[in-house]
């Protein structure tokens, strides 16, 4: 099995040689068996995470806040902010900061959302949908009378483009691109090639999002960031929110960093890609999120046709969204992973409750798990998902089903 990593971003060259990565898995099995003769004295993961109800909503706040520092000083992470909804309503915007060379941390940093900007999209498709302007099992294509001029690069303006001849595009529907049934790669980096006939598996493609802005682009005649203006960000009060990097937002938006806390060098998104450019903070996505839980139209359209992910996991895709099956009840989830930034975003339907996740680091998802069964009560399989992995990791949980 070949080594696969998913990345929101297309990357302009191709991963370098991993020559000692199989070997690595072979010296960290030798201790594989003792490890879990270790696990096997250690308390089970439902009793580690059964905790005393807190029982005011400040005293929630003062323990979620120590929690989130602990860990960004754990992980080094230097900017790590949390947005929580209960009872749909955005209860509370916290921020922590775990690098010796940050004064503060603000809870109105600007990140970059990576692919949660895509959940944020879907909300406006089906805005478009409710409003009889886009139909979800139409051809995408059927909306571009003029086909489709794919871009090799979806974010670099200059990019070189192809116009897709394949056939198989006039089978690729609205619902296919939003649920990742298209077909399509995640990035083409090239010309654009199918990797499955439509609608036969889940595959999970950002190049199935950019042919859906597209097709959005065409019926509403707008620029993609006005549209977004004008459906999501400005009706739910998102005045830190853009698809582009603004320059109201310039000095709010706090640099990427490796996983060894390097400062990297930024890519400043000049064009708007729905499947992950979006710049926003912690503040303007729990309102988002407040939104969607309140809107029970859209979220029965969203885990109304799921197609399956990972039977094991008891994962599957809607409209827009991961769905976990957890305890009789459904989990809308997605992360996030563009170079230096790593985010996360999970809720319940039935209760309105969630929480979204944004930092400045690429070992920011390992604070996921402890901040998602501390806002939703675990345990939660999503967090043994090989995908909010990276590298190594990935590969041993997918593989092995070690899931550090």
């Amino acid at each position: 099995m070949m080594f696969r990593e998913v990345s929101a971003v297309p990357r302009l060259l191709p991963y370098g040689a991993r020559a000692g990565l199989w070997f690595a898995i072979a010296m960290f099995c030798v201790g594989c068996t003792s490890m879990k003769e270790r696990n096997a004295q250690s308390p089970a993961p439902q009793e580690a995470t059964q905790k005393s109800p807190l029982q005011t909503a400040s005293s929630q706040q003062t323990a979620l806040h120590e929690r989130l520092t602990l860990l960004a000083s754990r992980h080094g992470i230097c900017n790590a902010d949390l947005a929580v909804v209960r009872n749909r309503e955005l209860q509370s915007v916290d921020a922590a900061y775990g690098c010796a060379d940050y004064a503060s941390a603000t809870q109105e940093s600007v990140f970059e959302a990576a692919s949660l900007s895509k959940p944020v999209f879907a909300y406006a498709v089906l805005k478009l949908v409710q409003q009889g302007k886009l139909d979800l099992d139409a051809p995408v294509l059927s909306y571009l009378p003029r086909g489709y001029a794919h871009r090799h690069f979806a974010h670099l303006a200059d990019s070189p483009v192809d116009q897709v001849s394949d056939p198989a595009l006039s089978a690729v529907t609205v619902r296919m691109a939003l649920n990742h049934t298209s077909g399509l790669p995640n990035w083409s980096n090239g010309p654009l090639v199918f990797d499955g006939k439509p609608g036969a598996q889940w595959q999970y493609s950002g190049e199935g999002y950019v042919l859906l802005q597209r097709a959005v682009e065409a019926v509403t005649g707008e620029n993609f960031d006005e549209f977004m203006q004008r459906t999501v960000f400005g009706p739910l009060g998102m005045t830190r929110s853009a698809y582009t990097r603004e320059a109201k937002l310039e000095k709010h938006i706090v640099p990427g960093r490796d996983g060894r806390g390097g400062v990297l060098t930024p890519l400043p998104f000049r064009e708007p890609v729905a499947a992950f450019t979006l710049y926003t903070s912690a503040r303007d996505y729990g309102r988002f999120l407040a939104a969607l839980l309140k809107d029970e139209r859209s979220l029965q359209q969203i885990v109304a046709s799921p197609v399956p992910v990972s039977a094991k996991l008891d994962l599957s895709w809607g409209l827009g969204w991961g769905l976990e099956r957890n305890r009789g009840e459904v989990f809308l989830w997605h992360w996030g992973n563009n170079p230096g930034y790593r985010a996360f975003v999970m809720a319940s339907p039935r209760t309105g409750d969630g929480f979204v996740m944004f930092t400045n680091s690429e070992t920011g998802l390992a604070l996921a798990q402890p901040i998602g069964e501390e806002v939703l009560a675990g345990p939660h399989q999503v967090f043994r998902y090989h995908l909010l992995r990276d590298g190594l990791a990935n590969l041993l949980c997918e593989t092995l089903d070690v899931c550090l």
